[in-house]
């Protein structure tokens, strides 16, 4: 399993833990955190979160993480944070408005 659907996964278990909706920042802020944790810390992590023993081993791990549910990301959001713009995906070309 790769390294960014681990961090994906760990931050989705974070969300779900606060129960709620984090603001741009405060999202931002824990991706950065859980992006800077070393490999072994965020194994680790994972672990621990999942109630699985450390070390734990990929297949174990990855069969696990399958069951986490991510939260639906917004189109304007990029890896590293928000772009800041408007989803204007559901707008008319410029041509095509009247």
């Amino acid at each position: 399993m790769d390294r960014e659907t681990k961090e994906r996964k760990l931050v989705a278990l974070m969300v779900n833990d606060l129960e709620a909706n984090l603001s741009e920042p405060d999202m931002i802020g824990m991706e950065e955190e859980v992006h800077n944790l070393s490999g072994e810390e965020l194994d680790r992590t994972l672990a621990q979160r999942l109630g699985l023993s450390y070390p734990v081993s990929e297949e174990e791990l990855a069969q696990t993480l399958a069951q986490v549910e991510e939260p639906e990301q917004p189109s304007t959001r990029e890896r590293g944070g928000f772009t800041g713009a408007p989803d204007m995906s559901h707008e008319g070309r410029p041509e095509q408005k009247c």
